[in-house]
C-alpha cells in the first residue's frame, strides 16, 4: 500500500528534508528528536539549518513494509549520504530508480514532482541528509570542467537529474567529515562555522568524486571504516605499548593490507606514524614537567638508549628533546 507522507506525518513540528530558506536565520536542534508514526515506524532527526543550506541526520526504524509517496516538489538540490539500511527511491523526472545502500551517497533534483520511497519491514535506516539553494548550489560549482557545465545546463533549463547513474561510495574522506559534523556538540557561532565549513568541504568531495570518479580499490566499506575508528581508539589508549602490524590486524579485525591502506585513507597518516605522533606528543608533555630529565622521559617512551628518543624526537619536532626544555624552562622564567 502507497502511503502520502502528508497523511500520517506533521511537518509543523517535523522539519521537511528537502526545505531551505535563504535567508534563514541559523537554527540547531540540540537534541534528537523523536516521532512515532503507526504506519511508518519511529523516527529520530536532528537538524540544523542555516542560509542556503539545511542538514538533517535521520533515524528511520521500520516495523512493516512501508511504501512512501511525497507529491510536493522541490527545487532545491538534495544529496543524501547512505550510512545504514537499504532505501528505494523514485524520483519524478529521473528514469532510473535510486537504490541506496549503506556507504552509499548521491546527489538529485527534481523540480517537476516527488518521490517515492520504499524500504522493507523491520528495518534500521540512516541518512545524512543536506539540501542547498540552487542558486547557492550552482554559484559553488562552477561550469569549468564537463561534469559542472552539463549540470548547470540542466538548472538552468529546469531538468531533473542525478548527479551520476546510481550511486557512489563514500570514501574515507568524507566519512570523516560527516563524523566530524556529527559529534560538534559544542554550541553558538564556533560550532555554526565549523558545520558550514564541513558541509561545503563534503560537497567538494562529493563533486569531485562526480568529476573524477574512485578508483574501486580505494574504497573500504562502512563497517571497515567503522573497525579503523575502533583501532585509532585502541592507539589512543595503548601508544606506549609495543605492537605489531599482525597485532592491530587482530585487534580490528582487518587484514594487514586494510589497515596499512585504510588507515593512510582515513586519517592521513599510516598507523606507525600516529602511534609514532602519539607517543613525540605525549613526550612533549612529560617534558614540560621540569621535575623529569631527558632520560627518564625516554624511559617513559619505552626507550633502552635516551640517544635513540633524542633522535626520534628531533626528528620529529626540528628540536632536541634538551633543546626543547630548555626553552620551555627559558619561556617560564622570563
Amino acid at each position: 500500500m502507497v502511503i502520502d507522507t502528508y497523511d500520517i506525518i506533521d511537518f509543523e513540528n517535523f522539519p521537511k528534508p528537502q526545505s531551505v530558506e535563504k535567508d534563514a536565520k541559523t537554527r540547531n536542534a540540540s537534541n534528537i528528536v523523536n516521532c512515532y508514526y503507526p504506519k511508518v515506524g519511529k523516527i529520530q532527526f536532528k537538524s540544523d539549518l542555516f542560509p542556503h543550506m539545511h542538514l538533517m541526520n535521520m533515524h528511520w526504524y521500520t516495523e512493516d513494509e512501508v511504501t512512501l509517496w511525497d507529491k510536493v516538489s522541490s527545487d532545491n538540490i538534495n544529496i543524501n549520504f547512505h550510512l545504514a539500511g537499504n532505501l528505494d527511491t523514485r524520483f519524478y523526472g529521473i528514469q532510473d530508480e535510486l537504490n541506496m545502500r549503506p556507504g552509499r551517497h548521491n546527489l538529485i533534483y527534481s523540480p517537476e514532482g516527488g518521490f517515492v520511497n520504499r524500504t522493507q519491514s523491520k528495518s534500521s535506516l540512516e541518512m545524512f541528509h543536506l539540501s542547498l539553494d540552487k542558486s547557492f548550489f550552482l554559484n559553488a560549482i562552477g561550469s569549468d570542467d564537463a561534469w559542472s557545465e552539463e549540470i548547470s545546463g540542466k538548472l538552468a533549463r529546469g531538468e531533473s537529474f542525478s548527479g551520476i547513474a546510481g550511486t557512489a561510495d563514500i570514501t574515507p574522506a568524507m566519512l570523516n567529515l560527516i563524523r566530524e559534523i556529527k559529534e560538534a556538540d559544542s554550541r553558538g557561532p564556533l560550532r555554526n562555522l565549523l558545520v558550514q565549513s564541513r558541509i561545503l568541504e563534503l560537497l567538494a568531495l562529493q563533486i569531485g568524486q562526480f568529476r573524477v570518479p574512485v578508483a574501486s580499490s580505494e574504497i573500504f566499506r562502512a563497517d571497515e571504516m567503522e573497525k579503523l575508528y575502533q583501532l585509532k581508539d585502541f592507539l589512543d589508549a595503548n601508544f606506549l605499548r609495543e605492537l605489531t602490524l599482525s597485532q592491530l590486524s587482530r585487534v580490528c579485525l582487518l587484514n594487514e593490507f586494510k589497515v596499512k591502506k585504510g588507515f593512510k585513507a582515513l586519517f592521513g597518516l599510516t598507523v606507525f606514524g600516529y602511534l609514532r605522533k602519539l607517543r613525540m606528543e605525549y613526550a612533549k608533555k612529560l617534558l614540560l614537567d621540569s621535575a623529569l630529565t631527558v632520560e627518564e622521559v625516554s624511559g617513559r617512551l619505552g626507550y633502552e638508549h635516551a640517544h635513540h628518543f633524542s633522535a626520534a624526537f628531533k626528528n620529529f619536532t626540528g628540536t632536541s628533546p634538551s633543546q626543547f626544555k630548555s626553552k620551555i624552562t627559558t619561556y617560564s622564567l622570563a
